[in-house]
């Protein structure tokens, strides 16, 4: 099956609901044969690709991300020939089921039928170095568990979805968690859409940090590098016109930060104790959140402009002391008013970006940005594959302290990706401390081993850290990762 390059060109947010047909037509969740695929596109920008890549992965269709010459995706297959695989690349690619009852009447209501996907993750951890703690250990098994149900009616045009998480560790009770990621009813129309429960939205560009990125609650359980998020209950209104999306957001329920506990590792000492939350709204996490964002794709250029009101998902912490008599640090909660830019602009290889917000409410107010550029070479010693040069400079105007480590530094990495059938990619990066000899270095890398199998692997290191920079307590917190997932 092939969608020409046509059938992709919009923006992405509208032919979202359209691809759900793609569920109701009856095609598989997850490929089981290289044998078909599904062209998504073309995009005239990167990032609308991914978008699309990740929004079909939410259906549970592994996709594929790829650069070709503009007379490649345009040349018209003949009317009566079959279109050659090698011809005309696939941005996602899926396999059809082997049904031979699939609806030839598109005019009648599909029947409503559950897709399930998801994945179940076994993962083991070693660290380099005895810990701080007692308390701690040089090892760590876990297991995680997220399915994914999705179901579409209405010609696609209403969608619910339902993705819950599970993690049971080894040495962490808090790290032994549960969550709704999401459980989202959205109704799709061509001015607006509108989603009602509890969803992840992510805002940003950068590589090294998101900023402006706040809707969401970090589950730092999960990772310290921030990008693992808890669900958030919603209403999301959004207006989409000629001139950009406005998406308008009520937030009625707050979430709390996750912090390991007393065996957990890596973490801060003293450690965070959650718990202990203060509250600046005699609300606390029933206070009412709002927030509101623009954004457009006019030519080349992706711009975002939000603005948020309600309780910091960033707590500043307190120290203090447990009623046994523990030192600790207690998680302050304060009520902020935070105004944030994203922009990217596409211009052949290079991708500048920029994220940048001013926050008021949480102690004096402050600018922080983060800017930069990713330059891609595009069939790397005429392969497939691609190398990406990753340069950004983190800026934050706070005092140095742990909420803000990141105050005058740079970040350097590599990004490759071997455009291959198991989606093989790597990213090397390290954060660099301009005012010392800091770093903070990671290897991120994956790969598919079969139709349902996939490993992982991660490497972080925290290194020449002094006794004045703010994550001095992780010194002796590297680590290796080793995951293997089942994806069904």
């Amino acid at each position: 099956m092939s969608m020409g390059p046509g059938s992709g060109c919009g923006p992405v947010r509208g032919w979202l609901a359209g691809m759900t047909g793609l569920v109701l037509a009856g095609y598989a969740a997850v490929s089981h044969a290289a044998e078909f695929a599904v062209q998504v596109g073309a995009f005239a920008k990167d990032n609308q690709a991914r978008e699309a890549q990740s929004q079909l992965s939410v259906l549970g269709y592994p996709g594929l991300v790829r650069r070709y010459p503009l007379a490649l995706l345009v040349q018209p297959y003949p009317a009566n020939a079959e279109p050659e695989p090698t011809r005309l690349p696939s941005i996602a690619q899926t396999a059809p089921s082997a049904r031979a009852d699939r609806p030839s009447d598109t005019s009648q209501e599909d029947p409503i039928r559950p897709q399930w996907s998801g994945y179940v993750a076994l993962e083991y951890r070693r660290f380099f170095h005895s810990p701080l703690d007692s308390r701690q250990h040089r090892n760590n098994f876990s297991l995680a568990i997220e399915p994914e149900m999705h179901v579409a009616w209405n010609k696609g045009r209403d969608l619910f979805t339902l993705v819950p998480f599970l993690r049971v560790d080894q040495r962490d009770d808090e790290r032994s968690h549960a969550d709704i990621r999401e459980l989202t009813w959205l109704t799709a129309h061509h001015a607006w859409e509108l989603r009602i429960g509890v969803r992840k939205v992510f805002w940003g560009v950068t590589e090294s940090q998101h900023l402006v990125d706040i809707i969401n609650q970090t589950d730092l359980v999960e990772n310290i590098d921030g990008e693992d998020k808890l669900g958030q209950p919603m209403l999301n209104l959004a207006l989409i016109r000629d001139w950009g999306t406005v998406d308008l957001f009520v937030l009625p329920y707050f979430r709390e930060r996750t912090f390991p506990g007393p065996k957990g590792r890596p973490r801060v000492t003293p450690r965070v104790d959650a718990d202990g939350a203060i509250y600046e709204s005699s609300r606390e996490q029933e206070h009412v959140d709002l927030a509101v964002r623009w954004s457009h794709s006019p030519g080349d250029w992706d711009l975002g402009l939000s603005h948020f009101n309600g309780t910091s998902r960033e707590p500043r912490l307190i120290p203090g002391t447990r009623g046994d008599g523990e030192p600790v640090l207690f998680p302050l909660y304060e009520q902020i008013d935070q105004t944030g830019l994203d922009v990217q602009a596409t211009k052949g290889s290079w991708l500048w970006k920029l994220e940048a917000i001013r926050r008021s409410g949480q102690g004096p107010t402050f600018f922080a940005g983060t800017a930069g550029f990713e330059y891609t070479f595009f069939g790397l010693f005429e392969s497939a594959s691609d190398l990406g040069l990753v340069m950004e400079y983190l800026y934050d105007d706070r005092p140095r302290d742990i909420e803000s480590p990141f105050a005058n530094d740079v970040f350097a990495g590599l990004r490759l990706t071997l455009n291959d059938v198991q989606s093989s990619e790597a990213l090397f990066g390290c954060i660099f401390d301009l005012d010392s000899s800091a770093r903070l270095c990671n290897v991120e890398a994956s790969r598919r081993l079969s139709d349902h199998w996939k490993a992982e692997f991660e490497v972080r290191t925290f290194q020449n850290l002094s006794e004045t920079d703010p994550l001095f307590s992780l010194r002796r917190d590297d680590y290796a990762q080793l995951g293997l997932s089942y994806h069904f």
